[in-house]
């Protein structure tokens, strides 16, 4: 990308507030990696305990860990997935693979192709 894009994400700023939405670089694939217009998110039960409790919580922090969407780019390594896949994954280990965002990046082993 040479110029840079962003794009919505939901971000927990505290324990039991509501959640903001605020903007965050859209991040283009490399290696192994896809990116992924997240198009259906849930909250699981880690969502819902670091909303209320903070469990495992640094504030600012992006949340969101399941979701599904539309494989809109991918790294030169990708072996599993092309532009314009169907995917749904688990992607919970880094702000940029989280699920409550418009566009999430992670590697392609976390996702799983939809027929």
């Amino acid at each position: 990308m040479s110029t840079q894009r962003n794009h919505d994400g939901l971000v927990l700023v505290g324990a039991r507030v509501p959640y903001e939405v605020r903007k965050f670089p859209t991040v283009s694939p490399t290696g192994d990696e896809i990116r992924v217009n997240v198009k259906w998110t849930a909250s699981t039960p880690l969502d819902l305990h670091q909303a209320d409790g903070g469990l495992l919580v640094e504030y600012p922090m992006r949340t969101g860990s399941t979701g599904a969407g539309i494989v809109v780019e991918v790294g030169p390594d990708v072996k599993h997935f092309k532009i314009g896949d169907r995917v749904f994954g688990f992607a919970h280990q880094k702000p940029e693979w989280k699920t409550h965002q418009e566009y999430a990046t992670a590697p392609e082993w976390v996702f799983g192709k939809v027929r």
